[in-house]
């Protein structure tokens, strides 16, 4: 009777939350990557990052081959600032339609672009319009009171006694007058009353679009532009011009992203959201560390239901502005795949920040959390033949590509197998998102779903384990009856039954655990060995080609595709712990067996259809 109750209270629960689904924008679906050019490899050995360099590790993102699971899945870039710049960050731009000598020049620029093209990744660059350099060629001119470039920037004879929006000094002094700059003297802030200003920004954003070829923009601090009064944030002009811009770069093309840094509330993300593809959604971001940190996920629930119904968002777990995630979390290994598993089964676009996938550390100053990727154990983490523009993490011997990409159980494998999972289905990138309710409010609990396609999510977000958590699901089609849902993290296998289309499901979880569980309607895969030897077979059913996945054997293993009477169809032989396995036309029911030469085998059925 109690179990009776349980399930109608908590079906009850399940159905009043609200269906939401994705829109769709220019980069549906792609996983987002971003890169601080400087640190993420230096080709030329001069110690800092360049063009030729990214170009050289695009493979490592994505290698263009849908089928092929050694690389990320990346499917956009992210660029900072590359304009040249007398700052090593590159925020204050000193020409707007060149690159930073230091990274290369346009044609280096344009064959990486071109590269990464023919890998499927889109590359948007930062594109910082709020302020320029005081080097910048406008404001020497304006600070020298050039008749046309005087009013480029906003000049007062006395210095205003009014402080910027966080209290800081905002009016600075040079040549005998003040000019305006909400973020320090050496980024005077342009001014979007003067039209040249206006058309000037526009005719380089053409330029990038069109002529150079880019995707798109990362907008920096868009909600600055005008200033009138006591109103230094959020004018009705900065809308006003974020509409119009977003209009301008969609007519030179279609396909233009606009992804927008919005560092405020939910309430004014959702002002700006019209006028962008995507805003940073800073609550989300925050709701996800919160939910790890306190072991509880209720604000990033109640951050995902407002963001999913008012706007599309971008998101991400930190960027180049605050403290890597891996200092966040003191190093947790288990938090932090906690926290990319939340990331990865969310709605929207997610952002890794380089590095992120190898636990980087990184606390302020901002210096330290930029600094050069690592890549191996060798000198310099294998980022420079030089020496390196800023010293590497003290760690990066233990924690760096090549040696964590050799551990299946290590956060770079875990990051690359949510991402593959995100990439493969799109319940999981583009479909519906459901909050489910359960007995245990640590864990959360979403359902992913499209036609076609259910995805459950299960994500521990505390250090307690659960000998129970249940809940109830359902299916997209609303079919009943028996089936199997199979826990693609573990490879574990549950059966499930219902005359109604509402299964309840009752399971365990561990510390920080992740489970994504999908239905499977073919029988008997479980593994026919014990636990210690793990075989995923995906997807399944399958119609051209398998990938498959195995733990616990031997070095080199054979690999057989059988039909229920044993004959043997295809024997291939591997040592990687993965292949992919081109199928035969015949649709049917198979065995996938798996031997080393120890004597170790272990089969799972597959679907072929």
């Amino acid at each position: 009777m109690l179990k009776k109750l349980w399930a109608k209270t908590l079906l009850t629960l399940t159905l009043s939350l609200s269906f939401i689904s994705i829109a769709q924008s220019p980069i549906q679906g792609k996983t987002a990557y971003e890169i601080f050019v400087r640190s993420f490899q230096d080709f030329n050995g001069d110690g800092k990052g360049d063009f030729d360099g990214l170009q050289s590790r695009l493979d490592y993102l994505n290698d263009g081959n849908p089928n092929t699971y050694s690389d990320l899945g990346i499917g956009l870039i992210w660029l900072m600032p590359i304009n040249p710049s007398p700052s090593y960050h590159g925020y204050d731009v000193t020409n707007y339609k060149a690159v930073n000598p230091e990274y290369g020049d346009m044609e280096q620029f344009k064959e990486m672009l071109a590269a990464a093209h023919q890998r499927g990744i889109k590359v948007i660059m930062d594109l910082v319009l709020n302020h320029t350099s005081t080097n910048h060629p406008w404001f020497v001119k304006s600070a020298a009171n050039d008749s046309f470039y005087r009013d480029f920037y906003r000049w007062e004879n006395t210095a205003i006694n009014s402080s910027g929006p966080w209290g800081q000094q905002v009016w600075h002094s040079k040549n005998g007058k003040y000019y305006y700059g909400v973020f320090w003297s050496g980024m005077p802030d342009l001014n979007y009353n003067y039209k040249p200003v206006r058309d000037s920004i526009f005719d380089m954003a053409k330029f990038w679009l069109k002529e150079v070829g880019v995707d798109g923009f990362r907008l920096d601090a868009v909600t600055y532009l005008y200033e009138e009064g006591n109103t230094l944030k959020h004018h009705p002009k900065t809308l006003a011009f974020w509409k119009e811009f977003k209009d301008s770069c969609k007519t030179w093309n279609p396909n233009a992203y606009l992804v927008a840094e919005v560092w405020d509330p939910q309430d004014v993300i959702k002002q700006y959201a019209p006028n962008f593809d995507h805003c940073f959604e800073f609550g989300v971001s925050g709701g996800n560390l919160t939910a790890i940190n306190e072991g509880n996920p209720n604000n990033l629930r109640n951050a995902l239901t407002y963001a999913l119904a008012n706007y599309d968002f971008s998101n991400f777990l930190t960027n180049h502005d605050q403290d890597r995630i891996a200092s966040v979390f003191g190093n947790n290994q288990d938090k932090l795949k906690a926290a990319a598993s939340l990331l990865l089964t969310q709605p929207g676009t997610p952002y890794l920040y380089y590095g992120e996938e190898v636990a980087m550390l990184g606390a302020k100053p901002d210096e330290n959390i930029r600094r050069p990727m690592q890549w191996s154990t060798s000198s310099y983490a294998g980022f420079t033949t030089g020496f390196p523009w800023r010293p590497l993490n003290t760690n990066y011997a233990q924690y760096n590509v090549a040696t964590l990409k050799a551990d299946s159980n290590s956060i770079w494998n875990h990051y690359r197998k949510l991402i593959h999972f995100r990439n493969q289905y799109e319940a999981v990138h583009s479909g519906v998102y459901k909050n489910i309710i359960s007995t245990q409010n640590e864990v959360l609990i979403a359902h992913r779903y499209v036609k076609g396609q259910d995805v459950y999510v299960m994500v521990n977000t505390s250090g307690n384990a659960f000998e129970s958590v249940q809940f109830t699901l359902s299916r997209e089609d609303n079919k009943n009856g028996n089936f199997q849902l199979k826990d693609v993290m573990s490879n574990q296998s549950f059966n499930v039954s219902s005359p109604n289309s509402f299964f309840g499901l009752n399971l365990n979880m561990q510390p920080y655990q992740t489970r994504i569980l999908i239905f499977d309607n073919a029988t008997g895969l479980d593994n026919q060995v014990g636990s210690t030897r793990n075989l995923n077979v995906y997807p399944n059913p399958a119609s051209d080609k398998v990938r498959i996945d195995w733990f616990g054997f031997s070095q080199q293993v054979s690999i057989e595709l059988m039909t229920l009477d044993g004959k043997v169809l295809i024997n291939e032989s591997a040592e990687n712990n993965f292949f992919e396995l081109n199928l035969p036309k015949t649709t049917g029911v198979y065995f996938i067996k798996v031997s080393d030469y120890s004597g170790n085998s272990v089969y799972k059925k597959l679907v072929i259809q």
